[in-house]
């Protein structure tokens, strides 16, 4: 197991947010996931513990002690031995189903253009700034997440999983909280259409290569190349999508917005 610096581990364990949600335990589970995502905590790093994080979020101990089985019975926490032993992430992959959202409707084809509109708008823009303001940290986070897409892309749910770890850190080097929420939000309604396009090995493969150009682009930090490979980039997700619909965007779409789509 890869071993982390106490620095790191106290940089990434900052404050979880107070629930406000009817759903409690539901919401400290997710917090929990949502930094497992975005590789904020990674194997070996250790939570608060269940006191900490109670007062942390603002909910009762029972209910963070709840959350914390949940996430031990499925694999991602382990709960360490003695009395005050924390959690400890020994697994960054979440099992389908285990966040339980509910059932959405159906997108149509134009709400699904609509949506990769706005990240096309927005991603790129996001990218230039991480290459602005990431660390050495962000990018062998990005080179791990290649890593684990090479190794695991034959495993459509690890795969998925991997991938949007590289576009997290991404968002997250950008160093703006505010721009970071928004491609959540976007990450968040674009879910259903990643499961719906039911991508292969083969689709994967071809994401390694656009994830390693893209990574390279980041490091030499020409705001143009970043662009450009970002276009590329998102663009072959475009084309997957348009192919599954069988059909292209209907409303005239800026020069800038049709890069990178065959």
């Amino acid at each position: 197991m890869e071993t982390r610096t106490a620095t790191y581990k106290e940089a990434i364990v900052r404050d979880f947010r107070p629930v406000r949600s009817r759903s409690a335990g539901g919401d400290v589970m997710h917090q929990i996931i949502d930094r497992i995502k975005s590789g904020e905590l990674r194997e070996g790093d250790v939570l608060p513990g269940e006191r900490a994080l109670a007062a942390q979020m603002d909910v009762s101990r029972p209910t963070v002690s709840s959350a914390i089985s949940k996430l031990v019975e499925a694999g991602i926490l382990r709960s360490r031995p003695g009395r005050h032993g924390n959690p400890e992430v020994i697994s960054i992959w979440i099992p389908e189903g285990l966040e339980n959202l509910p059932e959405a409707d159906p997108l149509q084809a134009d709400e699904i253009f609509r949506i990769l509109e706005a990240r096309k708008t927005l991603e790129p823009r996001v990218a230039q700034l991480a290459a602005v303001r990431a660390t050495d940290e962000h990018y062998q986070l990005m080179q791990h997440s290649i890593d684990l897409l090479r190794a695991h892309k034959d495993h459509l749910s690890r795969a998925a999983q991997a991938e949007l770890l590289f576009h997290r850190t991404i968002w997250r080097a950008a160093g703006n909280p505010s721009l970071e929420a928004m491609m959540k939000g976007l990450e968040k309604e674009l879910a259903p259409v990643h499961d719906m396009m039911l991508r292969t090995p083969e689709d994967y493969e071809c994401g390694v290569e656009l994830h390693e150009a893209t990574l390279a682009a980041l490091k030499r930090g020409d705001p143009v190349e970043i662009e450009q490979e970002m276009y590329r980039h998102l663009g072959h997700f475009e084309s997957i999508v348009a192919d599954v619909l069988q059909r292209t965007p209907h409303r005239q779409l800026p020069a800038f917005l049709t890069a990178g789509v065959p």
